[in-house]
């Protein structure tokens, strides 16, 4: 979680970046920085599905946006709001890659946050209203509803833009409508009113926060710092490329490895992950890997047994199977190596059933057509295994059955 109000704050203007408050001493030993941008490109759109799992959100999101990308490469980036065990909600951030590789020559230190400005003003207007951020050469608007960014705008900063910006503004508030269902429940048309209450928030205050980041820096301190303080989730915001990393690699581990594979490595990395990654970040995801974990563990070794840490006694398992004297690979190198061809190809394969032994193992799976077979025999050879052929047939309906023996 990145530390906004412990760092030093800097906003970048096209080609400069200027400290926002160059009179703040607040941590003078400090070396943290963090970056306040005005996102030229950056919009936000609403979220909420019945499950709490970071990477299922991110591919459900995908899914739902990937027919607009138009080719080029969008950045996601999901702020949950609310958040339990069977149901998340917040908003997302979309941002164009080539907007985001510009700042690559301010943020040299991969760690610092990256945050879009205009959203730290929301304490201005208490979450429902609209904040503007005006600088030297932009112009970025965000309309606030129950606490949670709706829209996000950007301009250039020109002569009578800033009129026409809240003028726009104003009418889209006034102007928007709630379109919802008509259900015979009481409990939903309770719903239906909080909603058309919430709508009326705007239109009634007409509510209008401005803030000149150019002549007011010395006002901004205070504003943010109850924006973060009203809106914890605030805090979780960081649009850079560390985040993306952070993200991409976990998701990695969940695409192209097998299920069994993936809790080996998840446990394997935690300990290194922890070294760059915030404590209060992962904390949550620990849990449930212990909890996975343990059932895991009971699924393949011990239905009924006690257990105290499953990682140090399903190792003690697994080397029990190698039997005294006897050397080979390990079983999680192996499974390193097996992960490899779906990894580096499209190999639509079923793996029903494998046998390890230190010096060779032996899969049971089903494919499509006999050429996958071939494929994934190409592909374990290339990597350092010996492959044979065995048993293969064809199943009722389609496809075959096969077993291939891989001697290391």
């Amino acid at each position: 979680m990145p530390n906004y109000e412990n760092s030093k704050l800097f906003r970048i203007i096209s080609d400069e970046i200027k400290q926002i408050d160059e009179s703040d001493k607040r941590n003078p030993k400090s070396q943290a920085n963090a970056f306040f941008v005005p996102f030229r490109m950056l919009s936000v759109s609403a979220f909420k599905y019945p499950f709490s799992n970071p990477v299922r959100i991110r591919e459900a999101i995908k899914i739902q946006t990937v027919s607009y990308s138009g080719g080029n490469p969008i950045q996601i980036f999901p702020v949950p709001v609310n958040k339990t065990s069977k149901e998340t909600s917040g908003f997302t951030f979309f941002l164009p890659d080539s907007e985001l590789a510009e700042l690559d020559k301010f943020t040299e230190i991969a760690s610092s946050p990256i945050f879009p400005a205009a959203l730290s003003l929301a304490s201005a207007v208490d979450g429902n209203g609209i904040t503007v951020w005006m600088d030297e050469k932009n112009i970025c608007s965000v309309i606030w509803r129950g606490g949670v960014p709706e829209l996000y705008r950007w301009h250039a900063n020109k002569e009578s833009a800033l009129a026409s910006e809240v003028s726009w503004l104003k009418k889209y508030c006034e102007n928007k409508e709630t379109v919802a269902p008509l259900p015979p429940k009481e409990e939903q048309k309770d719903e239906q009113k909080d909603e058309q209450e919430e709508e009326k928030v705007i239109e009634e205050k007409n509510e209008i926060f401005i803030f000149d980041a150019e002549n007011d820096s010395e006002n901004f301190l205070p504003i943010a710092k109850q924006s973060f303080a009203s809106f914890p989730w605030l805090r979780e915001i960081n649009l850079s490329r560390s985040a993306i990393n952070s993200v991409m690699i976990l998701e990695r581990f969940v695409r192209y490895a097998s299920k069994a594979a993936v809790w080996l490595v998840i446990f394997g990395t935690l300990f290194t992950v922890g070294a760059w990654m915030n404590y209060t970040t992962i904390s949550k995801a620990l849990a449930d890997a212990r909890v996975n974990a343990e059932k895991l563990y009971r699924d393949v070794f011990d239905k009924d047994g006690r257990v105290v840490d499953p990682v140090s006694q399903a190792r003690g398992r697994i080397d029990a199977l190698k039997g005294p004297g006897m050397t080979g690979r390990p079983l999680s190198s192996v499974l390193a190596d097996l992960g490899v061809p779906w990894h580096t190809k499209s190999i639509k394969i079923t793996i029903d059933q494998m046998s390890y032994w230190p010096d060779n193992i032996t899969i049971s799976g089903s494919a499509t057509d006999m050429q996958e077979v071939t494929s994934l025999r190409t592909a374990l050879s290339n990597i350092g295994g010996t492959v044979a052929l065995g048993d293969f047939s064809q199943m009722p309906g389609g496809g075959w059955r096969f077993n291939l023996r891989v001697n290391w």
